[in-house]
C-alpha cells in the first residue's frame, strides 16, 4: 500500500490542480468548486486566499496570480505558467502502466469493453512516457485460475484443484469450497473448506496448478465468520499439527536465512555461527528435506525422532554413492 500524503502535501497538490481547473471553468461558484474538490467552502476560500499570494519571483502585482472571488464566483488571471494540469512523473506513469497490465490479466476474457478501455489508456501512457506499450511484469498467478476462483465465490460453487504443497513437495488433488480471497505479504490466498481434510484451509493461489469449477454447494454448510480474517489465519497457524524444532547454525549463509525465515534473528545476533534457533513447522517431512538440503551449514538438534530420520536419509544417500 502506498504511503498516504500528509495534509500540507495534499493541500499543495490541490492548489496546483485548482489553477488549471479555474482557467477552464471561469466564473464557477465557490460552492461548486468545494464539491468538485471534496472540501468545505471555508477550505476552498482559504486555498484561494493562498493562491492570491502566489506568483513568480518579484512578487509585485504584475507577477502574482490575480483572483476574484468576493462575490462567491471565482475568476483567475495572470496564471498562465500553471494553466496546464499537472503531469504524472515517469515513476507514477510506469506504475500505472504495469497496474493496467495486471488488471488485464485479472479481467474475464469476455469483458472486451474493459479490455479496450485499458488498451486505450495503456497506449496513451506509453506514448507520453516514451516506453513500449508491451512493457509488463510477469504474474505468478494464472489468470484463468483467478477467474475460476472468483466465479466459484460468486456462484457458491466448489472447485477441484491440483495443489503443490511446499511442505511435502507433493501435488495433490482436492475439492474445496472457496470462501474468501485476499492478499497478505504480497501473496494472494484463497480461504476454503477442504473436503479432503474436512477442515478450513488457506491455499496460496500461485501454487494452484489447475482449477475446475464443479457443482454448487449449500452456502450455509461450511459458512464461517470472516469478519476477522487475521484471527482465522492465526488459528490456522497454531494448528495442533504444528511441531517445534531447533537448529544450530554452523554457517550463517543467505540460503539458511531465507530457507528457514531467520533473517531477523541472524541480523540481531550479528550473523554469528554456532547459534541455536527455535523454529516451528507444520510438516516433519519439510524439516527433514530442508535440513538435508543445507548440507553442513546447520545441525538439527531436536526433536530426536526427526533428527534420527535425517540421519537415516543421509546415510541411505551416502550408501547409494558408495555402492556405485
Amino acid at each position: 500500500m502506498g504511503k498516504e500524503l500528509s495534509a500540507p502535501l495534499l493541500r499543495t497538490a490541490r492548489l496546483l490542480d485548482l489553477v488549471p481547473y479555474l482557467h477552464a471553468n471561469q466564473g464557477i461558484s465557490i460552492k461548486e468548486l468545494s464539491v468538485e474538490f471534496g472540501v468545505t467552502q471555508t477550505q476552498i476560500q482559504s486555498d484561494l486566499t493562498t493562491l492570491w499570494m502566489c506568483g513568480l519571483p518579484g512578487y509585485t502585482p504584475l507577477e502574482l496570480i490575480d483572483l476574484e472571488f468576493e462575490s462567491g464566483y471565482v475568476t483567475i488571471r495572470n496564471a498562465s505558467t500553471l494553466a496546464k494540469p499537472r503531469k504524472i512523473s515517469f515513476d507514477e506513469g510506469l506504475a500505472l502502466l504495469l497496474g493496467l497490465q495486471l488488471l488485464t490479466e485479472r479481467i474475464p476474457s469476455d469483458r472486451l469493453d474493459l479490455r479496450e478501455d485499458i488498451d486505450v489508456l495503456s497506449e496513451r501512457l506509453s506514448r507520453n512516457l516514451g516506453v513500449p506499450k508491451t512493457l509488463r511484469i510477469s504474474s505468478e498467478i494464472d489468470p484463468e485460475i483467478s477467474q475460476q476462483l472468483i466465479y466459484a465465490l460468486k456462484s457458491s460453487s466448489d472447485v477441484e484443484i491440483s495443489y503443490h504443497s511446499l511442505y511435502s513437495d507433493k501435488v495433490s488433488t482436492r475439492r474445496i469450497s472457496p470462501q474468501i480471497m485476499y492478499e497478505e505479504d504480497e501473496r494472494s490466498y484463497v480461504q476454503a473448506h477442504c473436503h479432503l481434510s474436512n477442515s478450513l484451509r488457506i491455499f496460496r493461489i500461485d501454487r494452484i496448478l489447475s482449477c475446475l469449477v464443479t457443482d454448487k454447494v449449500d452456502v450455509g454448510e461450511h459458512e464461517i465468520d470472516t469478519t476477522n480474517l487475521i484471527e482465522l489465519t492465526l488459528s490456522q497457524k497454531t494448528d495442533k499439527n504444528q511441531i517445534s524444532y531447533e537448529i544450530r547454525v554452523i554457517s550463517a549463509t543467505r540460503d539458511i536465512a531465507e530457507r528457514f525465515g531467520i533473517q531477523s534473528v541472524l541480523k540481531e545476533q550479528g550473523n554469528q555461527a554456532a547459534q541455536l534457533v527455535q523454529l516451528q513447522s507444520f510438516s516433519e517431512e519439510w524439516v527433514e528435506r530442508a535440513v538435508l538440503a543445507t548440507g553442513a551449514d546447520i545441525e538439527l538438534t531436536r526433536p530426536a525422532d526427526i533428527r534420527q530420520e535425517v540421519y537415516n536419509r543421509a546415510k541411505s544417500l551416502l550408501n547409494r554413492y558408495t555402492s556405485k
